[in-house]
């Protein structure tokens, strides 16, 4: 009865012992969370773009097309940054990425695109205004040309 009792004890102890080294997991991984920040995406319209930058004046807005682009039409005050130049981002890395930024193409997908480095880079909160120029055109909101 003995020995039956010492191996039940003993296969139980065992049982429990990765329990309790998984309990220090936890502290764990909450220190690699604080580490690795998560890039938070907030999409929205042109219209709801035109009302968030009228109510946030300091809300930098960042335009991701080619500079000819930018120079035909664009948003008034908005910082053109090319997606596609080869420093697109070192360019970045120069902002503050615990601000929010309102970012914007032509239509959505190098702005989508640019998400990417956006989040390697450790920004915070991007605002997406998806359609991009041709939904601000679209909706008759003020251009600058």
């Amino acid at each position: 009865m003995t020995n039956k009792l010492f191996t039940l004890i003993a296969i139980t102890s065992i049982a429990l012992l990765p329990a309790c080294s998984k309990a220090q997991t936890p502290m764990d991984g909450a220190q690699t969370q604080t580490q690795t920040q998560e890039l938070k995406v907030t999409h929205i319209n042109a219209a709801q773009a035109s009302e968030m930058m009228a109510a946030r004046p300091g809300l930098v807005v960042l335009d991701v097309r080619t500079p000819s682009e930018f120079a035909a039409s664009h948003i008034d005050g908005a910082i053109n940054i090319d997606y596609k130049n080869s420093n697109f981002a070192t360019k970045l890395a120069d902002l503050d990425p615990s601000q929010d930024y309102l970012i914007h193409c032509r239509s959505g997908g190098r702005s989508t695109s640019s998400l990417k480095t956006f989040k390697r880079l450790g920004f915070s909160h991007i605002i997406h205004m998806d359609g991009g120029m041709i939904g601000w055109d679209k909706a008759n909101l003020p251009t600058v040309r």
